[in-house]
């Protein structure tokens, strides 16, 4: 079944009210601006580290483009977009010797299998 324009518009109007749609993005291809290199970073902080610190510090560096508190063995898992090797052993030294990262596991991206996509209900 396909909808009319105005079907459509009021649809979307209703999501947007209740606040089922929050917001409207571009999709960016990173590799095309020149950031290759996809890392994740397990991160654990040093004993008595401040946490809001070390998450201040991590959304000042434009190779963070996502963080996560999570449960687990590690406090963080960190995303990082890099343009090379270089940019990438920098910027896990700086968790390291400016925000206070105790320890680091980094991993390399070698393939998005499922890309990041919202959980929708089973039935419409």
């Amino acid at each position: 079944m396909q909808l009319g324009a105005s079907a459509t518009r009021e649809r979307l109007r209703r999501l947007e009210q209740r606040g089922v749609i929050t917001a409207y993005q571009a999709t960016i291809d990173e590799t095309a601006l020149g950031y290759p290199l996809e890392a994740l970073v397990e991160v654990d902080l040093a004993p008595g580290a401040d946490p809001e610190a070390f998450e201040h510090g991590l959304r000042a560096r434009p190779a963070v483009v996502e963080a996560l508190h999570a449960t687990g063995d590690r406090d963080y898992l960190v995303r990082l977009r890099c343009a090379d090797t270089d940019e990438l052993h920098r910027t896990v030294r700086g968790l390291k010797a400016e925000l206070g990262a105790h320890r680091t596991v980094t991993r390399l991206v070698l393939h998005e299998t499922v890309p990041a996509r919202p959980r929708l209900p089973a039935h419409p």
